[in-house]
């Protein structure tokens, strides 16, 4: 990677390592699930919380962070989050009970935000912007990195030493990225004198909690409607307050005069879409493959293993080709991709010959690599300077935001479309497995249409969003700096 300087492209390893031990913890965890289960003799229900309080902490203070990394220095809110990330990792491998655990994973959650929140400001102010693709490919392929490592490495750890490893790992990790984000990632600047905005701040993380704890919470069994439908509407108000309360703030979290932008605001939306669209894939896939293929949890991982590695080849090369031609059609391109792979992924049945799936999660993996780093190029290209921390954590939030909404969608599509299809085929005499494979056929068919839907979305979104130039770039400087 040519970047200018040798000090832009150790900036960029930096950040590239604290996004994949962010991104790491949350699928190793996963995977020891059931070992802390049986270590702390808790029900499913409440172990379930190591991973929701992390993910609802996690995007839930992006916002917060980012606005607080342009007040006061990306720098200084990095590194306290490499310094926070490792304590708390050890105090959570340290942990003798369940709540002490979740207690330790919201700080963990909330040191995670901190690193992801301005990984992509650090990076942008870093380089130039004629290299700014492939420098932000590099946290692409972090991520893919930590998809692949998470599962596998995780299992392993948890099983051969324990679940408190798979935190411990994070200790010498941290300790050696702390110690490289002092002395590589340059001094902040001088900031103004803004305040800050600590009503607004309690307002948005109020309002996500709200909205995503029960999309969060929807595919489970059990659980109220009256508390679902409650809550979705508690967060929907408080959101409107909130922006009611920003358009007249006179120093806002979130510069609503950023979404005046159409390429921040459509590159924003299109993540959305586009993660909404792989999280259903990446939901529906370990029921298609154990319960469909009946293959084991771990052979299931590697049949999964090409749609990361093809998204780690292509994140390089469509951040280079970003960085000289018009990154929206390089987005289009991938997202036609993807959308294509999904629905070839829905003819899949029980029968499905292996080089065919590995191949369609090859294809996956290239179109999602061919968006993200354009698109995120495309965000942080759209703003200035100053408002890059607000505009990276503004990408991280609407990131999750896609996570658990595509989590949520595929796991109502699929539970009644199974139901509807069980009845449907149970009328017509069918019996036993074939009734079983049949419906979740049917649902996933059904399920893939409405992923590749939204991924035609979101090429829709970066069709229309419009190229990053200078005088776009002069007239976003103008708008914030007026208001």
């Amino acid at each position: 990677m040519e970047l200018n300087q040798k000090s832009g492209r150790a900036t960029v390893i930096t950040v590239a390592l604290g996004t994949f031990m962010a991104s790491f913890d949350i699928n190793a965890a996963n995977v020891a699930l059931p070992l802390i289960q049986s270590s702390f003799h808790t029900s499913i229900a409440v172990v379930e919380w190591v991973v929701v309080a992390y993910l609802l902490t996690l995007c839930a203070t992006q916002l917060t962070l980012g606005r607080v990394s342009d007040l006061y220095g990306l720098k200084k809110v990095y590194v306290m989050g490499f310094i926070g990330f490792t304590f708390s990792s050890l105090l959570c491998g340290l942990s003798t009970n369940i709540g002490m655990l979740i207690v330790f994973r919201v700080i963990q959650a909330l040191s995670a935000s901190m690193l992801t929140s301005v990984g992509s400001a650090i990076v942008t102010n870093a380089v130039s912007p004629q290299n700014r693709g492939k420098a932000l490919s590099m946290t692409a392929i972090s991520v893919a990195i930590a998809t692949c490592a998470g599962p596998s490495l995780g299992g392993l750890l948890a099983s051969s030493f324990g679940w408190n490893s798979i935190f411990f790992i994070n200790i010498p990790i941290g300790i050696i990225g702390t110690i490289f984000s002092i002395r590589i990632i340059k001094k902040d600047t001088t900031k103004s004198n803004t305040k800050f905005d600590p009503v607004g701040s309690l307002l948005i993380m109020l309002a996500l909690v709200l909205i995503l704890l029960p999309l969060d919470m929807v595919s489970k069994k059990a659980v109220n409607p009256v508390f679902i439908i409650g809550s979705l509407i508690a967060g929907v108000l408080l959101m409107v307050i909130f922006i009611a309360y920003e358009r007249k703030c006179d120093h806002p979290i979130l510069n609503l005069n950023l979404f005046k932008n159409r390429i921040f605001t459509a590159s924003n939306f299109a993540a959305t879409f586009f993660y909404m669209c792989q999280f259903m894939m990446v939901f529906l896939s370990p029921y298609y493959l154990q319960n469909q293929r009946l293959l084991s949890p771990s052979v299931a991982g590697l049949v999964m293993l090409p749609m990361s590695l093809g998204m780690m080849m292509t994140a390089p090369i469509s951040g280079a080709i970003s960085d000289r031609f018009d990154s929206r059609f390089i987005s289009c391109a991938g997202l036609g991709i993807l959308a294509v792979a999904i629905l070839g992924f829905g003819t899949f049945h029980a029968s499905t010959p292996l080089v065919l799936m590995l191949a369609g999660y090859a294809v996956f993996g290239i179109g999602s690599g061919f968006f993200h780093t354009p698109n995120n190029s495309a965000v942080m290209g759209s703003v200035p300077a100053e408002s890059r921390g607000i505009a990276g954590a503004t990408l991280g939030t609407m990131r999750n935001i896609g996570m658990v909404l595509g989590e949520a969608i595929s796991a109502a599509i699929l539970s009644s479309n199974i139901s509807f299809a069980t009845i449907k085929l149970s009328a017509q005499g069918i019996r036993g497995i074939l009734l079983t494979q049949g419906a979740f056929s049917y649902a996933m068919r059904i399920t893939c249409v409405v992923a590749a839907c939204f991924a035609i979305v979101a090429l829709v979104l970066s069709l229309v969003r419009g190229k990053v130039n200078k005088s776009e770039l002069a007239k976003a400087r103008e708008s914030l700096e007026t208001n």
